[in-house]
């Protein structure tokens, strides 16, 4: 009789660790399609985020092109703004000479000298300095965006220089001396100057030399803008590629794990149903 106690009491006892393992594996399942859930949503929210961050990578890089735009645009109607007055300090040098040192005060020639200094050199000077400082706007869009981007680890794009304010400074030298040779022309029509062609050539000199110099530092800057413009393509090109291969890794991880969680839960399933878990035992027939 004790025996038949003692088998009975095995099996309660059996069947209450049986039960008990059912109610963890139970457990397990929910907690197993509580990851699945999860990442469903992560798997969700990573494609969620995928079009904002792309599209803010290249609303950025858009920005930065069109702020190199405008200084490259800017940089080119400078350099033609200041040849083109190069080229009628050149032609002033030319009627100058055509002169000599006898110069009217009414002479037709006089005339000519005097409404090409007023209505030629001096806008095209104008317009140059003019320029240079619209500009400006642009490049402190660029280097701001510039120093934001340098601050990711693995982007060096050095800021832009502020050369264009020394080209607006030079300008702005180049716009004195014109007003110098206005006065040297006034002074050589009334006769207080006697050397007309050295007087006025040597105000010229002045002014090309000035314009010579905002040309060759416009030349240089816009090289720089090229070169920057370069680099912001690259690292935008880089950066989209990264979020591509982040997103589509990202994806493929969760898919392998939500594909390990669902056999997870059947196994769970197939225990809680029948107390037993699958067989893996090939069997040969």
């Amino acid at each position: 009789m004790s025996e038949d106690v003692s088998s009975h009491s095995s099996k309660a006892g059996k069947r209450w660790l049986h039960v008990v393992a059912r109610i963890l594996v139970a457990v397990l399942m929910v907690i197993t399609l509580l990851g699945f859930l999860l990442n469903v949503v992560a798997l969700v929210g990573i494609w969620a985020v995928y079009a904002p961050t792309r599209n803010a990578v290249t609303d950025v890089a858009s920005m930065m092109t069109r702020a190199l735009t405008v200084v490259d645009n800017g940089l080119t109607r400078v350099n033609t703004q200041v040849q083109n007055a190069r080229q009628t300090v050149t032609e002033v040098n030319d009627a100058t000479v055509k002169l000599g040192d006898r110069i009217q005060a009414n002479s037709p020639l006089t005339t000519a000298l005097s409404q090409r200094i007023d209505n030629e050199l001096v806008p095209r000077v104008e317009n140059a300095r003019t320029t240079a400082v619209a500009i400006h706007d642009a490049v402190v869009t660029v280097n701001s965006t510039l120093v934001a981007l340098n601050r990711f680890p693995g982007v060096t794009v050095p800021t832009l220089s502020n050369v264009l304010s020394s080209v607006s400074d030079r300008a702005q030298e180049a716009q004195t001396a014109v007003q110098d040779l206005r006065v040297t022309l006034a002074n050589i029509k009334a006769g207080t100057v006697t050397k007309a062609e050295a007087a006025i050539t040597q105000v010229t000199s002045r002014i090309d030399a000035t314009l010579a110099r905002i040309q060759d530092t416009a030349n240089k800057y816009q090289a720089k803008v090229t070169d920057t413009q370069k680099r912001i393509d690259r690292i935008s090109n880089t950066i989209l590629l990264l979020i591509v291969v982040v997103a589509v890794s990202l994806t493929l991880l969760l898919i392998i794990f939500e594909v390990g969680l669902v056999l997870l839960m059947y196994v769970c399933l197939l225990y809680v149903r029948t107390g037993r878990f699958p067989s893996l035992r090939v069997v040969y027939s």
